[in-house]
């Protein structure tokens, strides 16, 4: 009896590992900063039935491709943290690039505003020439 008890227990530990050792996928944020979701491809080509996260209102049109970490559950939090500082990174990027093109665009005034400047004084100073000669 005993040696049944050991075998189920045993039989029940193995099933338990199984699931255990089932696909997990990294959670991520969209870049609203939202909890993506989790979508099944429907496209009638070599994606169909993919998993994939997107925005749950598709506000920002994020999408990535589900990939199974093939890596324990401590890993996989680390790696949903570093996907979270990503998200953060790249609205920081997006804010420097905002202000870096206005700054370039600000430039390109400056320097028709310079050339304008240039072509009014040399009109005059041709003019100025022409009349005091």
């Amino acid at each position: 009896m005993e040696l049944r008890v050991a075998k189920t227990k045993k039989m029940s530990d193995a099933m338990h590992d199984d699931i255990n050792d089932g696909l997990r996928f990294r959670n991520s944020n969209c870049f609203c900063g939202m909890r993506a979701i989790v979508r099944i491809s429907d496209k009638r080509n070599e994606n169909r039935y993919r998993l994939f996260l997107c925005c749950p209102k598709d506000a920002c049109r994020f999408f990535q491709w589900c990939i199974p970490l093939k890596t324990s559950l401590s890993y996989a939090e680390d790696f949903q943290q570093l996907q979270e500082e990503l998200c953060v990174l790249r609205e920081e990027l997006r804010v420097v690039h905002d202000k870096v093109h206005l700054l370039e665009q600000t430039k390109k005034m400056v320097k028709i505003i310079f050339i304008g400047w240039c072509l009014l004084c040399t009109t005059l100073a041709l003019l100025l020439t022409v009349i005091m000669t």
